[in-house]
């Protein structure tokens, strides 16, 4: 079924005008979720320091790509269309544009991945593993993160002979109007979507599974008795309950969109104004993800409350509270004492 109407949702300037505005937006958000991460994160969560910013990176950079970097406008259910932003201003060719995006969506999945690895090796397994176990866990990531660049080049390396793929692409598509296709940038990536539609479902099964796998067991874990205390295990539920919040909302917004794409390829269904509403719903998913996290993990909260000088509020949250790093700290009203330490507790 294909579908125009000729409508301002349909044309190749809309999701520009939209997103190219929205990364004005996103990159002051991420730069201020790095920055927190990386220098804001308290003592006790410093096991997950490293893989809460290589997670935020990956969306991050998703974001950005597609919002400045690399608009797409793609004629799905055919892979074929063109891109424009800053990687088509300094002349990167659309076959390594989409080669990038489809690996971007790849990266930022196996970055979740390996958060919760890292938390079920951490809570599940314990810390106290042995060289040749950290070193077998270092390869399992390292390959994952090789797969999510490697999966798409077959397909990169071989697109078809563009004159008969653009003739091929407009009988599958007969209702796009003709400039589309006369467009100087415009690619086709593959032919084979059915191909095309295997591998990528086949990496996304891959890391959806495993995702589910640790997860599964650290929820398992957490509802039973091994904790070591009941501090530690309100702290561990805490976190994860937080994480999983800032995983699970972000992702309940790129559902609809994905869901839509994946019926498309499915049905042979041409709609582009849900293609490229499509886009600008999923060009939003990093942006809610850090919005989320500076949100619902307590001590990135209270560094950006403390950051942007709300300090009647921030010493009213400290007062006879638990600090960030895990401590109990009685404030005393003279400027010279210092704050008394209970104790502390690690994720």
């Amino acid at each position: 079924m294909c579908n125009w109407r000729n409508s301002t949702f349909e044309q190749e300037t809309f999701a520009p005008s939209i997103l190219h505005k929205l990364a004005i937006i996103e990159v002051p958000i991420h730069s201020l979720a790095g920055y927190v991460v990386l220098f804001k994160t308290p003592t006790r969560m410093e096991s997950v320091k490293w893989m809460m910013f290589t997670m935020h990176i990956c969306g991050a950079y998703l974001d950005l790509f597609l919002s400045a970097l690399s608009t797409q406008f793609f004629l799905l259910p055919a892979a074929a269309g063109h891109s424009q932003g800053l990687y088509t201003y300094i002349g990167v060719p659309v076959k390594w544009q989409a080669y990038m995006f489809i690996s971007a969506i790849c990266l930022a999945g196996v970055s979740i991945l390996g958060f919760f690895e890292s938390r079920y090796n951490a809570l599940v397994k314990g810390r106290g593993t042995s060289i040749l176990k950290v070193k077998k866990r270092l390869f399992y990531m390292i390959g994952h993160y090789i797969y999510a660049f490697v999966f798409i080049l077959p397909i990169t390396f071989t697109p078809p002979e563009q004159i008969s793929g653009k003739f091929y692409v407009r009988a599958m598509l007969p209702c796009v109007p003709q400039e589309i296709f006369d467009h100087p940038d415009f690619f086709v990536y593959a032919l084979d979507i059915t191909l095309l539609t295997w591998i990528i479902g086949t990496a996304a099964f891959i890391i959806t599974g495993e995702c589910i796998y640790f997860f599964t067991r650290i929820v398992l874990y957490l509802s039973s008795t091994k904790a070591k205390s009941e501090k530690t295990y309100k702290l561990q539920l805490h976190f994860f309950i937080a994480l999983t919040i800032q995983i699970s909302i972000p992702l309940a917004v790129v559902i609809c969109p994905i869901g839509y794409i994946v019926f498309a390829f499915a049905a042979s269904h041409f709609d582009q104004a849900l293609n490229n509403i499509s886009l600008n719903m999923m060009a939003m998913h990093g942006l809610i993800s850090s919005a989320v996290m500076l949100t619902v993990h307590k001590p990135y909260r209270e560094a950006v409350l403390g950051m942007f000088c709300y300090k009647y509020l921030y010493k009213k949250l400290h007062r006879n509270s638990l600090h960030p790093d895990g401590t109990v700290v009685v404030l005393s009203s003279s400027h010279t004492a210092k704050p008394v330490i209970e104790r502390r507790s690690h994720i």
